[in-house]
């Protein structure tokens, strides 16, 4: 009777240890196969072995995020911060130009029109995954010209001549954007810091057809008539913009590229000398008129941002 109890206990231990033992449904001892990496999941999938875990450490799951730094232009992740080459090509023109018909007859009406240009580098960096803050720091461009209809007139030696006002700014710009991302397009708006550098000021004399008068000086070169105006437009050494645009983001070689439209209005005028005074005679009495020039720049751009 003993010995009957004894192989019955061996029986039930020995089927026990087959009952509880690992399997992964298709007759595959699962410690075993785990060893050799070739457990199934039921699906097909073969499960890791024994040393390698079945899922990522909390580094590797936050690298796969958005806020990736992997380098790496051959696969999807999204990285933090860019940094990148930006340009700038656009026209512009002035704001808030004086209506006063004294200022008018001596600088002309507000016809002015030209082109805006900045280049430099661009920084992005992602608060999240829809909101970007990205700062610039530029060299730019303003050009303006203007035809001035009243200043022309009749040279004995030229002719009926007209004249053209133009006037080019150069500055260091600071944009600082916050942009939102949504699905194809992005939205942006933020200020702009302007360090006005120098200016450079010419009037340019045309016949009635628009060509530059020409003359041959002692040396047989041909010029064209022109007149420095540099100390006649001084401009402010700092000047605040708002910015507002919109684009699109889009990959080159694995590399992330914005092309949008961007607004640049200044909030304040750019003239250094805002103030003219006018002197009229009115009933033989000498009187002063007051006219502000508070004129402010403005442009659009088309811009594009390649980020490295």
């Amino acid at each position: 009777m003993k010995k009957l109890v004894i192989a019955s206990a061996l029986a039930v231990m020995c089927f026990s240890a087959n009952a509880f033992a690992e399997d992964d449904g298709y007759g595959n001892d699962i410690p075993a196969a785990r060893s050799e990496g070739t457990v199934d999941d039921g699906y097909g999938n073969k499960l890791p072995a024994n040393n390698e875990p079945e899922y990522k450490s909390f580094e590797e799951a936050r690298a796969s995020s958005y806020g990736s730094t992997n380098n790496s232009s051959s696969d999807n992740q999204v990285r933090r911060s860019l940094l990148g080459i930006h340009m700038g090509l656009g026209f512009g023109g002035l704001s808030n130009y004086p209506a006063d018909k004294d200022f008018i007859k001596q600088y002309g009406e507000n016809e002015w029109f030209g082109f805006s240009f900045d280049i430099g580098l661009v920084f992005k960096y992602r608060l999240s995954p829809l909101v970007s803050f990205v700062p610039e720091l530029n060299f730019g461009i303003g050009y303006l010209a203007e035809e001035i209809q009243d200043a022309g007139g009749y040279d004995s030696f030229w002719g009926a001549y007209k004249v053209n006002d133009t006037r080019t700014l150069y500055n260091i710009n600071i944009p600082l954007i916050l942009r939102l991302t949504v699905p194809f397009v992005y939205v942006e708006g933020g200020i702009r810091l302007n360090l006005n550098l120098t200016t450079d000021h010419e009037y340019e004399y045309t016949d009635r057809n628009g060509n530059p008068l020409k003359y041959i000086d002692e040396y047989g070169e041909e010029k064209t008539v022109k007149r420095d105006a540099f100390d006649e437009w001084k401009v402010k050494t700092f000047v605040p913009s708002v910015i507002g645009g919109l684009g699109t983001t889009f990959l080159i070689n694995g590399h992330e590229c914005d092309l949008g439209v961007r607004l640049i209005w200044d909030l304040t005028g750019i003239e250094e000398n805002s103030k003219h005074v006018y002197k009229l005679e009115n009933n033989k009495l000498s009187v002063a008129k007051l006219v502000e020039d508070n004129s402010s720049m403005f442009s659009i751009q088309l811009i594009l941002n390649y980020f490295f």
